[in-house]
């Protein structure tokens, strides 16, 4: 299944799904983000690897779990990667499935700031569960990935009337409070690596509406010029395409 980087890296939903159930049966429950979960709702990504968001009260459990016997006899910790804005991905722990180039990382639901419960989850056609499409978008936007939204509303064709429907655009007390801790967790993490945290903290003061409105408002504008325009909706959709969540045929 590839190297960390390689196109074909990070696919594997039966090795996926064996961390989940196997997390699930000490009752920790478990949802995919990032990247892979931007592939389930329609964005052209690949994936260097699975993340695997589990509840923070759970966090040193799960880590517990998966590096001690006998699990530490299938699973092996692997490097960290370079530090990405606005992400502390740098810092969770990452594995590799032993004899089989499979990866994953393990990520608590702080980091996403996301209510990580089954009740939450929309499990695919191959049973991987993932964030409900809007409280993924939410999460998006509260975290400031703003790439990765525009992703989402791309893959989904997800139109301004949407956002106003299902997503909340207050910058309410607790998500500052949210942001500054986080931001705190970002420039601890930068210490001693000779980067400057600066660029990577979230913002306290996010225009959280004008952002959506940008991202929706630019859908036509992000579609590749040799892409026939009047067969596309957004870069990843075309006229006439599916719901990606009903394609059974993907590795997702």
């Amino acid at each position: 299944m590839g190297k960390p980087g390689e196109p074909d890296s990070g696919r594997g939903v039966n090795e996926a799904l064996d961390v989940i159930n196997t997390l699930a049966l000490h009752d920790i429950h478990s949802c995919v983000v990032g990247a892979k979960a931007l592939v389930y709702y329609g964005a052209h990504r690949v994936p260097m690897c699975w993340d695997i968001c589990v509840p923070t009260a759970s966090f040193d459990a799960a880590k517990t779990l998966l590096t001690r016997a006998p699990l530490s006899q299938k699973y092996d910790l692997w490097h960290h990667t370079t530090p990405t804005l606005g992400s502390l991905a740098h810092t969770y722990p990452h594995f590799t499935l032993k004899g089989i180039n499979f990866y994953f990382i393990l990520t608590p639901s702080s980091d996403c700031n996301i209510a990580c419960e089954p009740a939450q989850f929309d499990r695919s056609p191959r049973g991987v569960p993932y964030p409900r499409l809007e409280l993924f978008a939410q999460s998006l936007l509260d975290t400031q990935q703003y790439a990765d939204l525009a992703d989402l509303v791309d893959g989904m064709d997800l139109e301004e009337s949407w956002g106003e429907q299902h997503l909340r655009f207050k910058v309410t007390p607790l998500l500052v409070e949210y942001i500054r801790g986080k931001n705190e967790r970002i420039t601890a993490s930068y210490e001693g690596i000779g980067i400057n945290p600066v660029p990577a903290r979230l913002s306290e003061t996010p225009k959280l509406r004008e952002r959506w409105r940008r991202i929706v408002g630019t859908k036509a504008r992000r579609i590749n010029d040799e892409l026939p325009r009047e067969r596309h909706l957004t870069r990843f959709r075309k006229v006439g395409s599916p719901d990606p969540r009903e394609i059974t045929d993907r590795e997702v």
